[in-house]
């Protein structure tokens, strides 16, 4: 189902390999619904044994009562933060965050009898995980590009915060996404352009995912939990006749049926579609 790795992803990894050397922290934001499923895995290579900040964004989407244990996960590399960057809390959080490595870094360079200039850190993650969003929260202007649609960001810009520069990067997806399941993931949060994808591909991966961890949200709309194809497209067709949503021959238009739903699935909240297992097999 996934076939898109746009030409600047490519270029930005060997951009960001090359570079490596020059940053001092790299900031990771996940999107908290698909915690596993938003990290590139290509990160830790490139970031090597550098300091690592792990950004949980988007917490307020969440099931906060799954994501305990991919934030102890994660925190076995680097520090973690977990927020939503629209709150009015994240920037305190963190700043003091950032504030505190520089002064660690400060502190091993006074040692070394060494000036410490600002922190460099470099601010990674899939497309429209909310990179943007963070950059201009921390420069407390709107200093970055920030859009719903995956791959806004196209080039490289330093920003200054006093303490510490942020470079922003453009959104970095997997080279090769392993599974149609992980497609769908990335799908739903928007990190991938609907237009790139079947949407009749699409609607199949994401109807599992909601009817294995969240079949009460299709029972709210009048649907049944369903994991095979036919069963989906009779829940689809049902969909379409509740909602009446018919062509001007009065043949059931799926189309309109299969947008809404998918509009309907990528705005539901307190979700998690990562597993355990899923964890357990990346590991």
């Amino acid at each position: 189902m996934i076939h898109w790795f746009p030409g600047h992803m490519a270029k930005q990894f060997k951009l960001l390999k090359e570079k490596q050397k020059l940053f001092d922290l790299f900031i990771i934001i996940l999107d908290s619904r698909i915690p596993l499923s938003s990290f590139n895995n290509e990160i830790y290579k490139i970031a090597n044994n550098k300091p690592i900040l792990f950004i949980f964004n988007k917490a307020d989407k969440t099931d906060k009562s799954k994501l305990a244990v991919f934030v102890e996960e994660y925190a076995k590399r680097g520090k973690v933060i977990v927020t939503n960057l629209k709150s009015n809390s994240a920037y305190t959080k963190i700043n003091s965050a950032l504030n505190a490595c520089f002064l660690d870094l400060k502190k091993r360079n006074e040692a070394k009898g060494k000036l410490t200039p600002s922190l460099k850190c470099v601010v990674v993650g899939v497309p429209n995980v909310g990179k943007s969003t963070f950059i201009n929260l921390m420069a407390k202007s709107k200093v970055a590009k920030v859009g719903a649609i995956a791959g806004i960001t196209r080039s490289e810009q330093w920003i200054n915060c006093k303490n510490y520069l942020l470079l922003d990067t453009p959104g970095l997806l997997m080279p090769k996404i392993e599974s149609d399941e992980v497609g769908a993931k990335l799908a739903i949060v928007g990190s991938i352009r609907q237009e790139a994808l079947n949407q009749n591909e699409l609607i199949q991966e994401i109807y599992k995912l909601v009817s294995q961890y969240y079949p009460g949200r299709l029972n709210n709309i009048g649907l049944e939990p369903a994991f095979d194809e036919i069963d989906i497209l009779n829940n689809i067709n049902e969909y379409a006749k509740k909602n009446n949503l018919l062509l001007k021959n009065g043949v059931l238009d799926t189309n309109k049926a299969i947008n809404m739903l998918i509009s309907y699935f990528k705005n539901m909240d307190n979700v998690i579609y990562d597993s355990q297992l899923n964890e357990e097999e990346n590991a």
